[in-house]
């Protein structure tokens, strides 16, 4: 360490001031100094990154595809009465589907069979359970509008409502089905 160099101060919140180091802190500050050394980068092939080429570069500036058109949300509600009904927990459900504990990518194709096989039946009202999940956004909650929009499954679907209290609430919905 150079003779003539004095670090300057560092206060506890951090900021750097012109004042002379304390005979106590120069100690402390001299062992601090002469245990550090600088960092070393690893040697070998992996240590050192390749420069992007030019397909690169192009690649990242690239503006992705317009995505499709979605398809338009269904409405969640045909009339007035049907919204007090469904308000009061006045719903009679014809039949029911439990998603819980089920997982994505087997909750959306039991979904879409319980709805036709509901709609095959005559149904009017299926209630799917999705659960709450985690702090109240679960994955099931979140996806079941995207699911009920499926083109295979939606020219059966009238509209959708959040559940009453009593039918679960958040964590479940009514789907009306077309007679």
């Amino acid at each position: 360490m150079d003779a003539d160099f004095t670090p300057l101060y560092v206060g506890s919140i951090g900021f750097m001031t012109d004042r002379p180091l304390k005979p106590g802190e120069t100690k402390i500050w001299t062992h601090v100094s002469q245990t550090v050394s600088p960092r070393r980068r690893p040697k070998g092939k992996g240590s050192a990154k390749p420069m992007p080429s030019r397909e690169d570069f192009a690649n990242m500036m690239r503006i992705p595809a317009v995505p499709a058109q979605a398809a338009k949300p269904l409405p969640q509600s045909l009339d007035v009465n049907q919204d007090k009904r469904v308000r009061r927990g006045r719903v009679s459900i014809d039949t029911k589907i439990d998603l819980h504990d089920m997982t994505q990518t087997m909750a959306r194709p039991a979904l879409h069979k319980a709805i036709i096989r509901a709609a095959n039946r005559n149904k009017t009202c299926l209630l799917v359970v999705t659960g709450k999940g985690l702090r109240g956004d679960g994955v099931l909650r979140r996806n079941f509008p995207l699911w009920i929009a499926d083109p295979a499954v939606r020219p059966l679907i009238a509209s959708y409502a959040p559940a009453h209290i009593k039918h679960g609430g958040s964590g479940a919905w009514y789907v009306f089905l077309k007679r």
